[in-house]
């Protein structure tokens, strides 16, 4: 019966093996994309990627504007107007808990742009925490619009690719 030497271990003048590679690797290797196809189609998927997170904020704003004004307001309305102060301060006691329970909601804007241009070390990124707590706030009554949390979503969803992508 002969040895045979441990798997791992190469034989003299023997290639390493080649490192595995992803199926899309694969896949985008024997279609041969030019980098201007590949940009285009990471356009295409964070774009589309962008959409659909704003949809979902648009909708989660909705849903809470809903729940607050029309289903608490209709138990706490007759307590007097003064309740639909109530509202508005109900949404930041419950932004205000979410901020207590986790101090650290990730990058804005500007730290993301600072990321990109390699002047600021990438935080953890938390694009979900962020877009409800933008709902709660903006769903109560909070005298902001929704266009700078849209504008983060799709910062946040565009460095996680680049994130992933560079790993």
């Amino acid at each position: 019966m002969r040895a045979l030497p441990p798997p791992d271990l190469l034989r003299p003048g023997q290639a390493p093996p080649a490192p595995s590679k992803s199926s899309l690797t694969s896949f985008l290797n024997r279609l041969q994309p030019t980098p201007e196809t590949v940009v285009l189609l990471l356009a295409v998927f964070i774009g589309s990627s962008t959409g659909m997170g704003i949809v979902t904020f648009h909708y989660l704003i909705h849903l809470i504007h809903t729940l607050m004004l029309e289903d608490v307001m209709g138990i706490i309305s007759p307590a007097g107007p003064w309740t639909l102060a109530c509202i508005p301060a109900l949404g930041g006691a419950v932004v205000g808990l979410m901020r207590w329970h986790r101090p650290d909601f990730g990058p804005g804007i500007s730290a993301l742009i600072a990321a990109t241009q390699g002047r600021r070390e990438l935080l953890p990124l938390r694009p979900v925490p962020k877009m409800v707590a933008a709902s709660v706030s903006l769903g109560t009554g909070a005298s902001l619009g929704p266009e700078g949390p849209s504008v983060e979503i799709g910062a946040n969803l565009g460095m996680l690719l680049g994130v992933q992508g560079s790993q």
